[in-house]
Parts: C-alpha cells; structure tokens; sequence
C-alpha cells in the first residue's frame, strides 16, 4: 500500500492558485459602481487593492450577492482560506444561483482543509451545470485527499489538464501520475509523470516527479536483487540462562561473526485487480570460535495479491525455509500469512493479519534417567542427572507444532518529524507436541521510520509479548543443590511464564542510490521464572547493503 500524499496535494496546488482563482472572474456592469470598481480591481490581480473597494460596496449593498463572490475569489488569490469560505456561503446564501459561486466555495473549502464541505460544494457546481475543467481538477483532488487513489481520479486530471493547460498543467499530470501509481496502473502512472519531466524541465514539479518515478522503481519493482554483508557481535550465541553453566566443549557464550543474507525476487504477473510474485532468500553466519552455532539457513516465498477497492488490498503469502546449525539439520517450517491492508488517507494504512508457522525441529532432548525419589541417588546408568519417574523429557520437551498468531498493525506519517509510526497489537497460541512449550500469549509493538538529515535513516522498533505457559517446565533449576551432587532432582509445580522483550535500533547511510551503510543495536531480554529460559542478550552489528532493482 502506498501512503497518502494529502498533505503534499494542499501544498502543491498552492503553487497554481492564482492562475485557477485568475480563471474565475466576476462580470463587471455598466456602471461605474464601487462593485464595478472592485470587480475590475480583482480581475486584474489587484486583490489587495480591491478588498478595502469590495468591503465598502458592501456596507453600501448588503443584499447584493456578487459582492461577496468577487471577495471570496480574492481572498482565494492571496491565500485566505478561511475568510474567503465565509464570504462565499454569504455569497450563495444572498443568491444560490450565482454563477460558479459553488465552485469557487468548494476551492476555498479544500484549501482550508474542509474536504467534505469541499466535494458537497462540488457536487452542488456540478449539479447547477458547471463545466469548467477546474471542477474535475479539484473532484479529483479531494478524492486524492480522503484517501481514494483509483483510476478514475487520476482521468479527470488528465482531462482537466489537456482542457486548460496553461494553468492546470504541469500540477494535474503529476498528481495522475500518483493516483495511477496508487491504483496500480504503472504504464499510464509513468506515461502522467514522464509528461511533466518532457513538458516542464527545470520546474519544482519536473524534480517532484523525477521522485515519484524513483519511488515506483523502489516500491514495486518487477525484479529486485539484494545483497548484505556484516559483522556482528554477540554477547550471549547459546542464549545462556541465569546459573546455568555452559558445557565445557563450548568455548563460551560470546563470540563475534560474519553476517550475510542475499534476497532475489520477482513479479510473476499483473493485472488491473490482481498481481503475484516470488522471493527466494538466503541467511548464512560463521563464527569465530563458536563454529557449532554456524548457520545457514535458505527459504522461498511466493504472494498474491487482490486489490478489493480503491484503498484496500488483500495478500496471501506462503513461505518454506530449512535451517542447518553447525552443519546438522536445525528446523523445517513452513508459513502462510494471510493480509488485509486499507488505507485511510492521511490517517495512514492499517494492517489486518493472521499467521500459521508450522516448524520441525530435527535436534530432540534426551530423555533422562528416572530416579527412585527427589533427593536420592541417581542410578549409575544415569551418568549423575536423574529425574522425576514416568517423565518423558524427549516428548515433554517436543518442540514441533504449529503457531498460530492474529494481530493489527497501524503506520501512519508524523509530518514535521519526518517519521512514520507504527503500532500494533497481536495475540499467539504455541500448539506444541510438547507440553513444555505450549502457550497462549498476547503482544504489542512499537516502532519508527525516521528521515534524518545526511541521508540518515533511523528505524527503531521494540516488541514485547507476555507467554503464560499451559504446564510446568520439565527443566529443574541449575542452582538445585541435588542436582550438583547427583541425586534426583525436583520439579517445581508452578506454570512457567515468560516476560520477553526486544528493542531493535538501525541507523542506516545511503551512499549511492544502490549501495548503504548501517550499524545496528539489539537488545533481547526473556525473563522468565524457569532459569533456564531466563536469559538476555545485546548484539552489535556494522553492515553493508547493495540493491539492485529493474
């Protein structure tokens, strides 16, 4: 979904507003009124000069309807919007049947930001007969602005563009070329933008769909490769729990590594409702001592997408992935996200979804040796670690199974800040073959994109989700004292829960259109009441990223 340009549109049609208030003259009489006077005053771009006439005239013909019309028309000229609304409806309250008196009220109200107010007073022009190209210019702005990027929007501009060129244009083709874009019709998007380039070269409008053409490449390429290579430090790989001891064939739980991840994707095919495409993806790491957590892990993905109307997509999307950690076979998963996007304007786009990862994992827990009772000797056979009798560890500890995740997500643009911020919340249920890692549990996040000064680019994001497990852990407590001196250790009965937090911050240096630099900082923090799972991390990274796109 593309995000709304409303606010660009009040601010780009302040740029030809005096040519389209210069389209709309008052009649001047045959006398020689103070009306007359005003009117000629106006019709000539003296509006500073014809106010102080117009007011007078006024007080003198206070029923008169004409005067308050030229007024607005004026106050429309130099920019005061709100002014000129109330001398318009004075207007058309003295006289509704004034000529385009509904049309320059529905120009005064959209630029006072009255959107609403503006399309009625359209409508009602529309109705009385009008026919000035202005009408379809400013429909079809206002429909831009409450969000309705279609096709139809983006023909009444060209139309109102070719009708009177010489003050619609280049405004009418660039703002097209966006609803074309927005309503996923890329040929005649670039045909409205690449008009403006040809036609207007060296204007503010040329440079502003210079951009906009960047921005289609970026946004929906038809092919895309990308490329990124890092280091990255990690201050705890084996995600080491509170007082449990790292195993003396691991060197340590720190350890830095090489990063890489290459992405290549496509559209597969486009219609005017309907679009599909396919993504193939590789992640691989190699560590400097701890080779055993060496990871390579390739995946593919394909989408389809469904435009239902003007503001609201529909996507479903399938993926596959196979890890291996260490050379060995790691996990299998499979995932298929179902989206439903809608745009609201310049309120932003909010995200519906549902999730369903189905994941194998290959490594199983042992089971281990039951003892006779909690504090006794462990058997010889059991090599020092004895547990609970009739506990399965190996199946308790199953992690195989399906997770299955509902949430919302809101991004909306915060102007003067140069960010766009999301939120969203999201609920999960763990259906694992295990009863260790069965769950239900509920989310939130939070997060920023924004433009800094330099090319810089900060994105920030932090997630928390709260897991209530259904059972108790099968996992006894490292600090037990039995369990150091091999005896059976106990199991305590309370359900284990989970408290687990991320913040993500990514600084990111554009060097060429293709090439950019970033670092990275994570912080990951689960707290949980079973020591084992109680752990936390903080990883560093310095990166590299190529982008190509056709």
């Amino acid at each position: 979904m593309r995000r709304s340009r409303s606010g660009a549109i009040q601010r780009g049609t302040l740029l030809v507003l005096g040519a389209l208030a210069a389209g709309l003259p008052a009649a001047a009489a045959a006398d020689d009124s103070l009306r007359v006077r005003g009117e000629r005053m106006a019709a000539s771009g003296r509006c500073h000069e014809a106010l102080p006439v117009l007011a007078e005239a006024s007080a003198a013909a206070p029923d008169d309807g004409r005067i308050p019309l030229v007024t607005g028309q004026c106050q429309i000229r130099l920019q005061r919007y709100p002014e000129a609304v109330a001398s318009l409806e004075r207007a058309k309250a003295l006289d509704p049947g004034l000529q385009d008196v509904d049309l320059s009220l529905g120009i005064a109200r959209f630029h006072a930001g009255d959107v609403a107010g503006a399309e009625q007073a359209l409508v009602d022009a529309r109705a009385a007969g009008t026919s000035r190209p202005e009408l379809d210019f400013y429909q079809a702005l206002a429909s831009l602005q409450r969000g309705r990027f279609d096709a139809a929007s983006a023909e009444a501009l060209e139309r109102a563009g070719r009708t009177r060129p010489d003050t619609l244009e280049p405004v009418a083709s660039y703002y097209a070329g966006l609803a074309f874009r927005s309503a996923g019709e890329r040929r005649r998007a670039r045909e409205a933008l690449g008009r403006v380039l040809a036609e207007h070269p060296g204007t503010s409008w040329a440079q502003a769909a210079e951009r906009a053409l960047k921005e289609l490449d970026e946004s929906d390429p038809t092919l895309w490769a990308r490329l990124q290579v890092g280091m990255e430090y990690d201050d705890n790989v084996v995600l080491r729990g509170a007082g449990v001891a790292v195993p003396e064939e691991i060197g340590g739980q720190s350890d830095p590594r090489g990063v890489w991840s290459v992405e290549v994707g496509g559209e597969l095919f486009r219609s005017e409702n309907w679009s599909a495409g396919a993504r193939l993806n590789y992640y691989g790491s190699v560590h400097s001592e701890l080779e055993e957590f060496d990871l390579e892990y390739p995946g593919a993905s394909l989408w389809l997408d469904r435009r239902v109307d003007d503001a609201t997509l529909a996507r479903l999307e399938y993926g596959f992935a196979y890890a291996w950690l260490g050379y060995d076979p790691y996990v299998a998963s499979q995932v298929l996200t179902p989206q439903l996007f809608h745009a609201f304007g310049e309120w932003g786009v909010t995200r519906f979804w549902t999730q369903f990862l189905g994941s194998n994992f290959f490594p199983d827990d042992a089971d281990v040796a039951d003892g006779t009772g909690v504090g006794t000797p462990c058997p010889p056979a059991a090599f020092g670690e004895c547990g609970p009798a009739g506990l399965d560890e190996a199946r308790a500890r199953n992690r195989d199974g399906i997770l299955y995740t509902a949430g919302v997500q809101h991004t909306w643009p915060v102007g003067p800040l140069r960010t766009e911020l999301l939120t969203g919340i999201f609920a999960e249920y763990n259906d694992a073959r295990g009863t260790e890692y069965t769950y239900a549990g509920y989310g939130a996040e939070l997060g920023t994109v924004s433009r800094l000064p330099l090319a810089l680019t900060l994105t920030t994001r932090a997630l928390y989700v709260y897991r209530p497990f259904a059972n108790a852990s099968t996992f006894p407590d490292p600090n037990d004292p039995d369990l150091a001196q091999g005896l059976q250790y106990g199991l305590s009965s309370d359900r284990r829960h989970d408290d687990f937090l991320e913040v993500d911050l990514i600084l990111e240096r554009k060097i060429t259109d293709n090439l950019a630099v970033s670092l990275r900082y994570d912080y990951l923090d689960n707290h949980s009441d079973v020591p084992v799972f109680d752990y936390n991390r903080h990883l560093f990274g310095g990166y590299l990223t190529l982008l190509w796109r056709n």
